[in-house]
């Protein structure tokens, strides 16, 4: 096992059958932009469902009736200290995120990692929602990271 296996630590589960992607390779992808974070250590646990099932968690626990592409739920409460762990839950739908990057030649590994690692990135204490200069830094950060990830030059992102 890599240093960064047992530093960083994520779990996948797929609700949906048939599984609509390995999930090896999301998760090597989840480790290494914890890697690239560098926070002091991570559990991370992805869940991947349906629209149906987000948009249930979406409307329990944000008031928003409907499907999104991610939600994340971050352990501990507050914004973590720079470096601190990253530990918490992220779930995504695996039809809204493949949806939103119809276009992108990625695999679809990769295009639904693009939605983990927004999620990754609020647990570790980035923020977008008010808008201005922390969306503009968590963008930009999300965006790093992702080309990194993947290979420079072989994402289409938007």
């Amino acid at each position: 096992m890599s240093p960064a296996h047992d530093r960083y630590k994520v779990t996948l589960r797929q609700d949906l059958r048939p599984a609509p992607f390995a999930g090896r390779r999301l998760k090597a992808y989840a480790r290494a932009a914890l890697a690239l974070l560098s926070p002091n250590g991570a559990d991370v646990r992805v869940r991947v469902v349906g629209d149906a099932a987000i948009a249930r968690w979406n409307r329990e626990f944000l008031g928003r009736d409907r499907p999104t592409n991610v939600l994340s739920f971050p352990e501990a409460d507050g914004v973590p200290a720079r470096g601190a762990k990253v530990a918490g839950d992220i779930v995504v739908s695996a039809p809204t995120c493949l949806s939103e990057t119809r276009g992108w030649k990625e695999e679809p590994e990769a295009r639904v990692f693009f939605f983990v690692l927004h999620g990754i990135l609020h647990l570790a204490g980035y923020d977008h929602e008010k808008g201005g200069a922390p969306a503009r830094r968590m963008r930009r950060k999300e965006l790093a990271l992702f080309r990194r990830v993947l290979g420079e030059g072989r994402g289409r992102i938007r």
